[in-house]
């Protein structure tokens, strides 16, 4: 299915690219498809992505516009008499190595105070929800590299046999073949218990066993594995954007003891008696 663009949130050049919901439509290839989970997933994963893009920008305008309308910091150059040194007048401070010209500081924090307390939940419910999601696609790929009959008695035997029998080959390249081909031959059985079972009882080490895995998943559960690949990148994505936005709300929030925030408070607490 062909994932479509957001056509309600356009992509800005002061916001980071990978927070947009569009950066998604990579995954979409495989969480968009009708009738499944996948599309929960998408949903959910482009939700939370359009919430951190539009308040990130949206406190970018603030800022913006903010300080359009403050005055001007003014640069004076000493003489070399009397050290030729440079000041910069106005309420400046440094942030993160740089000066930043400080407006308005008061209410530009209550409200990313207000902003963070929106979004922050918000973005954590969707989170919660992919996560549930990933879950269920987890136990379904698990199902799927499964057969009851491997857990009965004569099942744990032949499971046995199995693995003793690959582990006897004498080249490890002879046993990752051997399971290949079974998983080529739709072998469930076989397979089963290679995959649950600890590697080292078929002589094959952790890295191929999870090759191994890898390749039956997406032979046996082929839409489910691919969806679940896609949920773990999009919890991802989704996670960074979270924090990105907490972070950039927590900056604004950090100019608490700003100079002009101090006298804001200072003059409210006199008015207020």
């Amino acid at each position: 299915m062909t994932a479509t663009l957001d056509e309600g949130t356009p992509v800005r050049g002061d916001v980071p690219l990978d927070m947009h919901p569009d950066s998604l439509l990579g995954l979409g290839r495989a969480l968009d498809r009708p009738d499944t989970l996948g599309v929960s997933v998408y949903s959910s994963a482009r939700e939370a992505l359009r919430l951190c893009y539009d308040c990130f920008g949206r406190l970018n305008d603030a800022e913006r516009a903010l300080q359009a309308m403050a005055p001007p910091a003014v640069r004076r150059q000493h003489p070399a008499a009397k050290g030729g040194g440079t000041e910069i007048v106005g309420d400046i401070r440094m942030v993160n190595g740089r000066s930043t010209r400080v407006v308005n500081t008061e209410e530009l924090i209550a409200a990313a105070e207000r902003a963070l307390d929106r979004v922050a939940p918000a973005v954590d419910r969707r989170v919660a929800e992919l996560n549930r999601y990933r879950e269920t696609l987890a136990g379904r790929v698990a199902n799927a590299l499964d057969t009851p009959a491997r857990r009965t008695p004569e099942g744990l035997a032949l499971a046995s046999e199995v693995r003793a029998h690959i582990k006897a080959m004498k080249q490890p390249a002879a046993r990752a073949k051997f399971v290949m081909d079974a998983i080529g031959a739709g072998d469930l059985p076989t397979v089963a218990a290679v995959l649950h079972a600890p590697p080292f009882l078929c002589g094959i080490d952790p890295a191929m066993h999870a090759t191994i895995r890898a390749r039956a998943a997406a032979t046996f559960a082929p839409v489910d594995s691919a969806q679940l690949e896609a949920a773990d990148a999009a919890i991802e994505r989704v996670t960074s954007a979270g924090s990105a936005i907490v972070k950039r709300l927590g900056g604004v929030m950090a100019f608490r003891n700003a100079p002009i925030a101090k006298a804001s408070r200072s003059l409210k607490a006199l008015a207020d008696g």
